[in-house]
């Protein structure tokens, strides 16, 4: 898991790679920016950079007429999946504008899961792994650190709260200024994004806490099973966050505003 993220700080500081020197640009000078946490940010660019080099040799191959190839039945399956649950969710006549958005959220999480389940924890610990600062450079699914599930949380309320205001205009707003409704009001807006970003966090950093405590108990055998479950896991929580948007943004542009 990502429990002690490097931050960017140490990272564009560590001599490792502030001394590499590029022919054109020469030494590279990264300067401090802060303590953004740098394995988040590159393994989250990991994912997306999989996901789009996947559908872009999809693109590249895909048919009008006839079943495709495997990969265009996979991409379409998934496009499918995520249309149906957005149409039960949203609506028949809106649901087609939040597909792009419910597929990559579910993308994004469910490759960022998937990331996190081979035993990085043994390959650490080689002769040859890049260390920065001092600590070695953490695998892990980018979806243990707060930061990611609290920004993909904040995705799907500004989502949520926008698209309210753009079906129903000023009379959406009136639900947080009007009692008792603005209290409730007011408090989802404090549980949804806490329980999409908290619920994401813990289960697949529980799952990562698991699968190191069995490669420390039975390195051989039983870490198989548990990343098999993992897998699994990893499928339902990316559903499972993707589901909860689609039912905020459907429970936002319902008529009976």
């Amino acid at each position: 898991m990502l429990g002690k993220n490097l931050p960017l700080s140490t990272l564009v500081n560590d001599p490792a790679v502030t001394g590499i020197h590029l022919p054109v640009i020469g030494p590279i000078n990264l300067g401090t920016v802060g303590d953004i946490h740098a394995d988040t940010v590159i393994l989250s660019w990991l994912a997306m950079g999989l996901i789009l080099l996947y559908f872009g040799t999809v693109s590249s191959s895909l048919v009008v007429e006839g079943a495709g190839g495997p990969n265009q039945a996979v991409a379409e399956g998934i496009y499918t999946f995520i249309a149906d649950l957005a149409k039960g969710s949203i609506g028949e006549h809106r649901y087609r504008t939040y597909v792009p958005l419910l597929c990559g959220i579910f993308l994004f999480i469910l490759v960022s899961n998937l990331i996190g389940i081979f035993p990085w924890q043994v390959i650490e610990h080689m002769n040859g792994w890049p260390h920065v600062g001092g600590e070695h450079f953490e695998v892990a699914a980018a979806t243990t650190d707060l930061n990611t599930t609290a920004a993909l949380a904040a995705i799907a309320i500004i989502t949520y709260l926008g698209s309210g205001l753009m079906v129903h205009k000023l009379n959406y707003l009136a639900m947080f200024t009007i009692k008792p409704i603005m209290l409730l009001e007011w408090l989802d807006l404090v549980v949804r994004p806490a329980t999409l970003a908290l619920r994401l966090l813990l289960v697949i950093t529980a799952d990562e806490m698991l699968r190191t405590a069995f490669l420390k108990i039975c390195p051989a055998l039983v870490p198989t099973a548990v990343m098999g479950f993992e897998v699994f896991i990893a499928l339902v929580q990316a559903f499972v966050f993707t589901l909860l948007t689609s039912i905020y943004v459907g429970a936002a542009v319902a008529e009976h505003h």
